[in-house]
């Protein structure tokens, strides 16, 4: 009797995910709810953007918005559907990769800093200028950490904050200066005329963006969404790191339409 319930209810789930994908193509609702994970860095514009782009397509969202091993830690539990991560799980199996952008690091620093124009001239200015550093063991606090270690570059510690708009806030104050990603920085835009944006020399380091999703859940929405993301990075983004700084559009790329 198991064996035969088991068989029918194969059935029954195969017919339901064709029904779904029939008539996602023809443009109907094709997902009830969406409980969405977002880094934290990441959350404004794009959630509400995202929201708006996709509410056709899916009844009610529920979005859940901090660190990267939070949102792991629920994604895993299957309490999340889909994480919008610079983690791309590498390590499960059972999962689609769609990435969406690519960004390299740059530096934060108060207006009037004199711009280093080389590492050496970078290697003074750590260490006479106090660096804000994050408190909470972020995947990017993570990031700047090994490349000071593949640099051998020791920078003292200044001031610490758990929260990027806070780090943006103590330099723009002139309390020294930070490292983070051009999209940080679209979520303190207000900041902007405070603060000067260099990039890093010497070797450079960078992050990948994913969306993350179970492979045989969210089909066909997972290709709606990742193309969602995109779209607003290229108009939500990109013109407004352009108005920061012309260059700092280009150190952030939006990725072709690929699955991994």
């Amino acid at each position: 009797a198991g064996r035969q319930l088991a068989k029918l209810a194969g059935q029954f789930i195969a017919q339901a995910a064709l029904f779904r994908s029939e008539f996602g193509n023809l443009g109907v609702r094709i997902q009830s709810h969406l409980r969405l994970g977002v880094v934290d860095s990441l959350a404004d514009p794009l959630v509400p953007e995202l929201i708006k782009s996709t509410r056709h397509l899916v009844d009610t969202v529920s979005v859940m918005a901090g660190h990267v091993e939070p949102l792991r830690t629920k994604f895993v539990k299957r309490e999340l559907d889909a994480i919008i991560s610079p983690d791309p799980l590498d390590d499960l199996d059972g999962l689609d990769r769609h990435e969406i952008l690519f960004e390299k690091f740059v530096v934060l620093a108060p207006r009037g800093t004199i711009p280093f124009v080389d590492e050496e001239t970078f290697r003074h200015f750590t260490s006479t200028i106090p660096m804000i550093r994050s408190t909470a063991s972020t995947s990017i606090a993570q990031r700047i950490e090994q490349h000071f270690r593949r640099m051998r570059l020791i920078v003292p510690q200044g001031s610490s904050c758990d929260t990027i708009d806070s780090i943006v806030n103590f330099v723009a104050a002139d309390l020294g200066w930070s490292i983070l990603t051009p999209t940080c920085l679209r979520k303190c835009i207000n900041h902007m005329p405070f603060i000067q944006v260099l990039p890093l020399p010497g070797p450079g380091f960078s992050r990948r963006v994913y969306l993350v999703t179970r492979s045989e859940e969210l089909k066909p929405l997972k290709l709606r969404l990742s193309d969602a993301c995109r779209d607003i990075f290229s108009s939500k983004y990109l013109p407004a790191l352009h108005a920061i700084a012309p260059w700092l559009a280009e150190e952030t790329t939006i990725s072709a339409n690929s699955t991994k």
